[in-house]
């Protein structure tokens, strides 16, 4: 049995690493944390809160249309690197279900967006600048490209550079498009969950900081710092090509 994951292991030592999304969500709860603390103890920021009623209220108010501004919205940041973490503010506005919805289309639609504009427009740029690193790309999505994108998507590889990498390639749009919208599903229903686990900020300001420590919110963040280490350690010991 050969594994070949075991030798690409230190060429993908990113996937071992706490999942940036994971940071973002202790820094949110901390923050959310902060401003109940602050709304609890200084009443002149009471206008956040009101700010929030106005967003939910509209929000409850205007269901398609603040679903549809709201996916628009998710699709443009999904375009800029460096966003992680929103669909736990997602959760947080939406709820669970819609949130779940927003992110799906709108992640996987920025990612064949770029996706795109990797293959169509800045190519033979990426070829001649990126060219050591697009080898790795190339050498494995000739054969198994369905395969590793499947688990550098699991595994919360940066995702521009998947996006960016996979279009330098030749891998088809469409195994592209199912790799993705597969691939991002699992850590999508754990972070909008998380999300929809976060209490308003009123109930954070009329019960204090506690209010946020939530079983199920704190348990699944926690596994989530460990899913692309086991992700990758099952898949060095159990998968052969």
């Amino acid at each position: 049995m050969t594994h070949r994951l075991q030798d690409e292991a230190k060429s993908a030592s990113y996937t071992s690493r706490i999942s940036p999304r994971l940071l973002f969500a202790i820094l949110l709860i901390s923050v959310i944390a902060a401003i109940g603390l602050g709304v609890r103890y200084l009443p002149n920021l009471n206008w956040i809160v009101e700010r929030e009623d106005l967003l939910r209220g509209w929000i409850a108010a205007a269901p398609v249309s603040s679903f549809i501004l709201g996916l628009i919205f998710y699709l443009g940041l999904s375009l800029i690197p460096g966003t992680a973490g929103k669909s736990i503010v997602f959760g947080w506005l939406f709820g669970f279900i819609s949130a779940l919805v927003i992110v799906e289309i709108g992640l996987t639609a920025a990612a064949i967006v770029s996706f795109l504009l990797g293959r169509f427009l800045i190519r033979s740029s990426l070829q001649r600048r990126w060219h050591s690193q697009l080898k790795w790309f190339n050498d494995r999505f000739d054969q198994d490209g369905a395969f590793y994108l499947l688990w550098m998507r699991m595994a919360h590889a940066p995702f521009t550079v998947v996006n960016y990498g996979a279009g330098a390639t030749n891998i088809p749009l469409v195994t592209f498009w199912w790799t993705t919208h597969i691939g991002i599903l699992p850590a999508t229903l754990v972070f909008t969950f998380a999300g929809s686990r976060i209490p308003n900020i009123r109930v954070v300001a009329e019960r204090g900081a506690w209010a946020i420590v939530d079983p199920p919110l704190l348990v699944i963040l926690t596994v989530t710092a460990f899913i692309p280490i086991l992700l990758r350690r099952w898949l060095r010991k159990n998968v052969t090509i």
